[in-house]
């Protein structure tokens, strides 16, 4: 890392350790990956609850570090989401403090790290008024950050016997690009970061290799990432984005912040100790009576926990019989 100043070095947590964007990649794919693997071959062994954990923490750190570079609500929102959700699994209260969670989430990230000074506060000289840094791409940040993480788990997951459907090229390709776009996103947000810039060029190489193009110099290589996720990416989406008032709730987002999993107490008690942005149909959403996954009761249930079946999500003005086909990871 270089030893010029960067934005997320005004946070006590981080100007400790000075993470590198690209080992901070590598710590929330590689706690995703774990977690992901687990659920799909064990989902009953009790490391889930650690795993999940990890995958918050490191993810988290991951995306506050980008939302301090790039100053995107999009990403402080997912950042102190994750925050939250991190309180809760450490069965911490919450409250209405609206920073409660990234506070949380910086402090055990500078304990993971043994920096246990316990502040992890934002110093007072890093309030930046000026504008957003503009996203090389039309996703929302979060979404890109959990498309990287998802194809990294699945390219893994993929090479097994257990999941011979999985196209492996195509996700480690999608893998390269959005790893290659967060970075260089990242760069451009704080010029002084040589280390994510050559990482992204890196990227954009090595996907131009993979496409069997001519090289070309590293700014446009990083280019070329940006012009290749444009063409595989869901355009429809994009042409038609939800309404402020949209009636799923979104906010216009196109996702709805939702509850995937709880923790059974007994007596039919449960708690909430995970969740996620999922699809938003544009209209509350229910479940299919004929889901094949879940029977049409709309969750599964292992061991200790509960989780919402995605699978037969249809929205109310679609005919209830239609089980939607499973999302893919």
């Amino acid at each position: 890392m270089p030893a010029s100043y960067l934005p997320e070095h005004a946070v006590k947590a981080y100007q400790d350790e000075r993470p590198s964007v690209t080992r901070l990649i590598l710590e929330a794919r590689w706690a995703h990956y774990r977690l992901t693997d687990t659920l799909e071959h064990g989902p009953d062994s009790n490391t889930v609850p650690a795993l999940r954990r990890l995958k918050l923490l490191h993810a988290g750190a991951l995306i506050d570090v980008l939302a301090l570079r790039t100053r995107d609500p999009d990403l402080y929102e997912a950042a102190r989401d994750h925050g939250a959700a991190l309180r809760e699994v450490d069965g911490l209260a919450l409250d209405d403090h609206p920073h409660n969670g990234l506070d949380h989430l910086r402090a055990q990230y500078a304990r993971l790290h043994h920096h246990t000074h316990g502040d992890a506060y934002q110093a007072p000289h890093a309030t930046d008024e000026s504008l957003p840094i503009k996203r090389p791409f039309r996703r929302p940040g979060p979404r890109l950050v959990r498309q990287m993480l998802d194809t990294y788990a699945w390219a893994h997951l993929g090479l097994t016997p257990r999941f011979p459907a999985v196209d492996v090229a195509s996700e480690q390709r999608r893998h390269l690009m959005t790893r290659g776009l967060l970075l260089d996103w990242a760069a451009t947000a704080a010029p002084a970061d040589n280390a994510a810039a050559a990482a992204a060029a890196t990227a954009g190489h090595a996907l131009r290799n993979l496409d069997r193009r001519a090289a070309l110099n590293d700014l446009r290589a990083r280019a070329y990432l940006r012009d290749a996720f444009r063409d595989v990416d869901d355009q429809d989406e994009d042409d038609a984005p939800h309404p402020h008032d949209c009636a799923g709730r979104c906010d216009g987002t196109g996702e709805v912040l939702t509850v995937l999993t709880w923790e059974h107490h007994g007596d039919n008690s449960y708690t909430a100790v995970h969740q996620e942005p999922i699809l938003c149909f544009g209209a509350p959403a229910a479940h299919a009576p004929d889901c094949a996954t879940c029977g049409g009761h709309g969750f599964t249930y292992t061991a200790g926990y509960r989780e919402l079946c995605l699978d037969g999500r249809i929205a109310d003005s679609e005919p209830a019989a239609a089980t939607v086909a499973p999302q893919g990871a």
